[in-house]
């Protein structure tokens, strides 16, 4: 008999209406996020002996014995104390810089994790021998003693909060430290030796 009466106010119509627009909205959204999740793809390279090389008269110590003659010796205090911008324009590139550099053309997501440390003219050197378009790049902070294995499992991890395609994307990494690599493996990453 007595039927309650739906009242219709303006403000809540259209505010009903703007909710069915916003999630169309947000939906459209998602659904274009989901199809370009499908096909990225990230590359995540090192620069020492993966995609570049120092000269060994910057990295490495002569020696002399009598056995074997003269011979060339790794040192880091040699490498420390030639790490300059000069000598930096001396890295020659590798086999593997050239893959990076296409995938760069290609528009693709690309970065690096290095153990470099950070000095005044690390992305000036980014920028004159891999050119524009990285996505991210990571030296190691001034004074920071990390082993390299963990330092670049906490860039990953920064990466990870900092970029929202690296949750979604298939990452591919090259490195030439079999700890590196088997530190990406842990966390679902491809790993490669150059």
């Amino acid at each position: 008999m007595n039927e309650p009466i739906q009242l219709e106010l303006p403000c809540v119509v259209k505010h009903e209406g703007d909710l069915d627009y916003y999630y169309e909205r947000a939906d459209r959204h998602r659904l274009q996020l989901e199809k370009s999740r499908d096909k990225q793809t990230v590359y995540i390279y090192d620069l020492d002996n993966t995609t570049f090389q120092r000269p060994k008269i910057f990295t490495h110590r002569l020696r002399f014995n009598f056995k074997r003659g003269f011979y060339f010796e790794y040192d880091l205090a040699t490498y420390i104390f030639w790490d300059s911008f000069i000598v930096s324009l001396f890295d020659r590139p590798m086999p593997l810089a050239k893959e990076m550099k296409s995938h760069l053309a290609n528009g693709e997501k690309v970065g690096i994790y290095t153990a470099r440390e950070f000095r005044w003219f690390s992305y000036l050197w980014c920028r004159i021998k891999i050119g524009k378009g990285l996505t991210f790049v990571k030296f190691r902070p001034k004074n920071d003693k990390t082993i390299d294995h963990e330092l670049k499992e906490r860039y990953l991890k920064e990466c990870l909060f900092k970029y929202d395609f690296f949750n979604t994307a298939e990452i591919v990494a090259f490195d030439d430290n079999e700890l590196i690599l088997s530190m990406y493996r842990q966390n679902d990453i491809q790993g490669y030796l150059p």
